[in-house]
């Protein structure tokens, strides 16, 4: 770092003074130091200005943004700045922004074992992918050999396509009838227990399974005594039986440390809890995130949107769900924890279960997919909180979940028409043609799961889908063409928050076998850039505080071993992040 002067703030704190400026005005200038960064090339995702050499910061916001330092003479005459040079042979861009994943829900998983389909790199080391029913049970019984028997064995990633037919017959007499077993499904909608680990949590028979599963909103047929299953709407009827074991202190101390070091490494500054109350009520786990990642400062903000069918049974209706999380804000609100007038819903099944809703032909061996909130139903809570003002997101997988979605936004826009309503599709799994121009028509927005074609969609062409549709999930290429606004989201642990591995599924198309699926659907390098930036920071409504490097703005910077515009759509994943800038202060990743 270099300090090339250094002047007093005297004359100009006398003149402010003399002016009358307010107490916030002085306030600013007496905290005035400016960090001027200096890089080999910074793009700002801004088209007036694209790419520039220097960028002045002050109190955590960008003052200015150039290629010559002299235009910053500005905001340095007569003032105390220094100049960091230690990026001069890196790249900034925007901090990346991960508009859907679930912080609870990651932190519950990461301390588990993982066996899964696809390799994971994860902080506490490199995990090989296993693809077949036999290897499946080797890394299993190897897990176990190394567990404290006396607890709980807890593993996530199976996935029956690859690790073949798993329940409580297979677990009980294949692996162990003694140690509670609890295997967690690769979309976390699903988990299969064991006898010892059913009796764990209180049920032992069936007349105590029943008992578990009379709740509102639970369809019976998500859930199975005999194969000790739970899935969809079935699943908190065993969540809240088993948050002693994964909602403990220490277990989520090390979810949450493995997310921060996740997103460090991966260049990301903001991100979107797009489902606050998965595991207890909303109120209760804001407090959970404000712990783990604003208190202990952590170079990440969060905005939390809440579960709207949730609210709906707590608080009656949309106004007074609003003043519900009005009074949370109050409570909880910080610079790193934000909140919005936004809310999510769900509408049909799991992608990576094969449980979304499918239009003919649906699906090859004649399985139904689920809705989790069916169409009949969903409307009337989308419409109670889009007639109060809400930015609605809406978990949609299938073509059929989409017709539905669609129809309802479109009767929404009928009766209480919104110019700018924000209605974002999540996950967007499969659609066709003629639904992407309904999109665009009705001006929806789209958060993508590319993660999706990268690991499925091989095996979903030989099973349930056919190659036809298969090849075309996450059609994102014809919405570009549509100029439709596009984000991309990790869904953490649906995929690793790494934005520009995400990035360059969507602009390669390349699945885990190394087939390029539906090349007409990839989207060009720069949407591709700008969906884990402006667009992203667009989806969540925050596009006037993050997602580019313009004056006012945070200073929020991604640092990058090379240029993603010169590396090319090929090389997206290669490219290393050194760090993030976080609101002016510099983190380095480990």
């Amino acid at each position: 770092m270099r300090t090339p002067h250094l002047l007093t703030l005297g004359l100009l704190a006398i003149c402010l003074a003399a002016c009358g400026e307010d107490e916030t005005d002085r306030q600013f200038v007496e905290n005035a130091e400016i960090t001027v960064f200096e890089a080999k090339r910074i793009i700002t995702m801004e088209p007036a200005n694209p790419a520039a050499k220097f960028v002045a910061v002050q109190n955590g916001r960008i003052l200015g943004v150039t290629k010559d330092f002299d235009d910053l003479s500005v905001w340095l005459n007569d003032k105390e700045y220094s100049v960091d040079d230690r990026f001069d042979g890196k790249i900034l861009m925007p901090g990346f922004v991960d508009p859907h994943l679930h912080p609870m829900m990651a932190a519950v998983l990461l301390p588990m074992v993982f066996i899964t389909p696809e390799d994971w790199d994860l902080p506490r080391g490199y995990v090989r992918g296993v693809r077949s029913p036999n290897d499946y049970e080797e890394r299993l019984e190897d897990a176990l050999d190394v567990s404290d028997r006396n607890k709980p064995f807890f593993t996530w990633g199976y996935h029956e396509l690859w690790h073949g037919p798993m329940d409580r017959e297979f677990l009980d007499e294949k692996v162990d009838s003694n140690q509670p077993i609890i295997i967690w499904q690769r979309s976390f909608h699903e988990v299969i227990l064991n006898t010892p680990a059913l009796e764990l949590i209180g049920i032992s028979n069936k007349e105590e399974f029943d008992v578990a599963i009379d709740r509102p909103g639970v369809d019976p047929r998500h859930a199975s005594y005999e194969n000790g299953h739970f899935s969809e709407t079935a699943l908190p009827a065993v969540l809240e039986r088993l948050n002693r074991f994964v909602m403990t202190d220490a277990h989520l101390a090390r979810g949450y440390n493995t997310i921060s070091d996740m997103l460090l490494a991966s260049g990301v500054t903001t991100i979107a809890d797009m489902a606050t109350g998965i595991f207890l009520d909303f109120e209760s786990e804001a407090k959970l995130i404000k712990g783990a990642f604003d208190t202990t400062k952590k170079p990440v903000r969060t905005l939390l949107v809440p579960m709207g069918h949730a609210l709906i049974e707590e608080h009656g209706s949309a106004e007074q769900a609003a003043t519900y999380i009005e009074g949370v804000e109050n409570l909880l609100g910080s610079e790193r924890l934000l909140f919005d007038r936004r809310v999510k819903f769900l509408a049909d099944g799991a992608f990576f279960s094969q449980l979304m809703r499918m239009n003919p032909p649906g699906y090859a061996d004649g399985h139904k997919g689920k809705w989790l909130t069916p169409p009949d139903q969903l409307e009337p809570l989308i419409h109670d909180f889009w007639k109060s003002g809400y930015a609605i997101h809406c978990h949609v997988n299938g073509d059929e979940g989409l017709d539905a979605v669609l129809s309802i936004l479109e009767r929404a826009q009928l009766e209480t028409p919104r110019p700018d309503h924000r209605f974002t599709l999540e996950h967007f799994g499969y659609s066709t043609e003629d639904q992407n121009r309904r999109v665009a028509a009705l001006g929806a927005s789209v958060s993508a799961q590319p993660n999706y074609l990268y690991v499925l969609s091989d095996k979903y062409a030989r099973h349930g889908l056919g190659w036809t549709r298969a090849s075309q999930m996450v059609r994102l290429g014809s919405l570009e063409k549509k100029d439709v606004p596009i984000a991309l989201h990790s869904d953490l642990t649906m995929a690793p928050s790494a934005p520009l591995f995400l990035a360059w599924i969507a602009a390669n198309r390349e699945n885990m076998e190394g087939d390029v699926m539906a090349s007409q659907e990839r989207i060009s390098l720069d949407k591709a850039l700008r969906a884990i930036t402006i667009d992203a920071a667009y989806i969540l409504g925050l596009e006037d505080e993050i997602g580019s490097i313009a004056p006012g703005k945070k200073a929020d910077f991604a640092i990058l071993e090379r240029d993603p515009y010169r590396a090319g759509a090929d090389e997206l994943k290669d490219i290393e992040v050194w760090g993030v800038v976080f609101e002016g202060e510099v983190h380095r990743a480990e």
